[in-house]
């Protein structure tokens, strides 16, 4: 059976300050559909891919793509609110093109979030799988292959002969992921999958992810810190670095980026890890997120020996009680202590703000700027906040503040304004004074000079990143 998986379209480009069309920076393998086809192949069954985010496509041309394909069944992997209207335009041209004999199953995260009302929002969908994917998209599959359309299975959603919605039991997590293959490389266009300048070190990079949930899941802002995290489990050291071996051995990636929401949870897997890579001589750059609270000056340390060159921090705001308000875990003191340690090992450091929460004042934004400045990492990120529905932090941010717009695909721009700001633009105008701020400074262009003094290979990212400026700073 071949199952054609989809990954809808969206204008990422503009979600990064790059707002000419076809910006396609920023995205890289999508590793979800890529451990399910893993599954699927060990049952049996083909997949390919058609990412339309990737390949700048729209509804038509991605309905287009996926019929050439002559799928047996489709699975449309939906990410997030923010593209749901094109996600429900690409699903309707699908199915004009494929005819009703052919599935469309949907699946990911804004499944799991949306519940059984994703089959009402998405009518043309035949089922809905929940949670992991592996299992029980294994096992529709083999029941589609022999020509049966189950009404459910655990885990699935379905329609009875009436088109009523029926859903299958909840299936238990699994404890053990080194049971699931890595992601299905074969399964990814390497030529349309380009980092971001922060993450460019060459045309040979590729994502990877070594646990699954979030060990913090406590962040109000965040869907994983409102009920909606899976557990958080982790893949042995050893399993891993198979999977680096292959990355590196059979496709030729000499750099990675780990996905991981908090790479440096568990120190001493971590060090295993680390030890593994330098007993194994591989030849890797990579690249990890992690919560300052979660990192220790030694293990940062033994991770540069390893050959991670990068590593980014969710600091969100620079105010302890809008931080103690988002249940962030981490204070101002924490963040110069993580950037300090980092520094000292001898990585470069990425970060992120976010401006305008709940009960904010411009005061406050500017407060959160100026820490940021203090910090003077290499590449600094700076968000409007958004309010994600069924987050604990929403009736806060509604009892204190209005949406605006339902959704806004530039994430500088924003979509919710707190109280406290007088209208949207001035938390706009709020957003692109941060980027003029902190990134025309003498400090920190005295430190952008000297890094490309040492490394001189750095100006072609120099050069890529000021159209990314250009696009938060001035135009937002």
């Amino acid at each position: 059976m071949r199952i054609v998986f989809v990954i809808p379209p969206f204008d990422y480009g503009r979600s990064v300050g790059h707002v000419r069309r076809g910006a396609r920076r920023g995205v890289l393998p999508p590793l979800g559909v890529g451990f399910l086809a893993a599954e699927l192949r060990k049952r049996g069954h083909e997949s390919r891919l058609v990412d339309a985010m990737a390949r700048d496509l729209d509804a038509v041309e991605t309905a287009e793509a996926v019929a050439a394909l002559r799928p047996d069944a489709v699975g449309l992997s939906l990410m997030t609110f923010v593209n749901e209207p094109e996600s429900k335009a690409a699903c309707r041209e699908i199915r004009r093109r494929i005819g009703r004999e052919v599935p469309i199953i949907l699946g990911g995260p804004h499944v799991t979030l949306l519940g059984n009302r994703v089959l009402e929002v998405f009518p043309e969908a035949d089922y809905a799988v929940y949670g992991e994917g592996e299992y029980p998209l294994g096992a529709l599959a083999d029941l589609l292959a022999k020509g049966e359309r189950p009404v459910s299975l655990p885990a699935v959603s379905g329609r009875d002969g009436s088109g009523r919605i029926v859903s299958g039991s909840p299936v238990e997590w699994e404890s053990n992921l080194d049971v699931f293959d890595p992601p299905d490389r074969s399964l990814y266009e390497r030529g349309v999958y380009r980092p971001l300048p922060s993450l460019n070190l060459g045309r040979h990079v590729t994502t990877i992810i070594t646990a699954r949930g979030c060990p913090w899941a406590r962040c109000a802002f965040c869907h994983q810190g409102s009920g909606c995290s899976v557990p958080y489990r982790r893949r042995s050291p050893g399993h891993v670095l198979e999977e680096i071996n292959r990355l590196v051995r059979d496709w030729g990636y000499t750099s990675l980026v780990f996905w991981d929401d908090d790479f440096c949870a568990m120190p001493e897997w971590v060090e295993s890890f680390c030890a593994g890579v330098i007993r194994s001589g591989l030849r890797i750059r990579w690249s990890v997120l992690a919560r300052a609270a979660s990192v220790r000056a030694d293990t940062l340390r033994q991770m540069a020996e390893a050959g991670c060159y990068s590593i980014q921090f969710g600091f969100e705001s620079g105010v302890p009680e809008i931080l103690k308000m988002i249940r962030k875990g981490a204070s101002p003191e924490m963040y110069r202590r993580a950037v300090r340690w980092a520094r000292e090992a001898g990585l470069e450091i990425r970060g992120s703000f976010m401006l305008g929460f709940p009960t904010e004042t411009p005061e406050m934004s500017r407060q959160t700027i100026e820490l940021a400045c203090e910090l003077n990492a290499e590449y600094m990120l700076f968000f409007a906040y958004h309010v994600l529905p069924g987050t604990a932090l929403e009736p806060v941010a509604l009892e204190h503040g209005r949406r605006v717009t339902e959704w806004c695909q530039n994430i500088h721009q924003p979509s919710y304004v707190p109280d406290t700001y007088g209208s949207a633009e001035e938390l706009a105008a709020m957003v692109r004074y941060a980027y003029r701020r902190y990134y025309l400074r003498p400090a920190y262009l005295g430190r952008l000079i000297a890094r490309t003094v040492r490394r001189p290979w750095l100006i072609g990212n120099h050069a890529l990143s000021l159209g990314y400026w250009l696009g938060a700073a001035l135009r937002g």
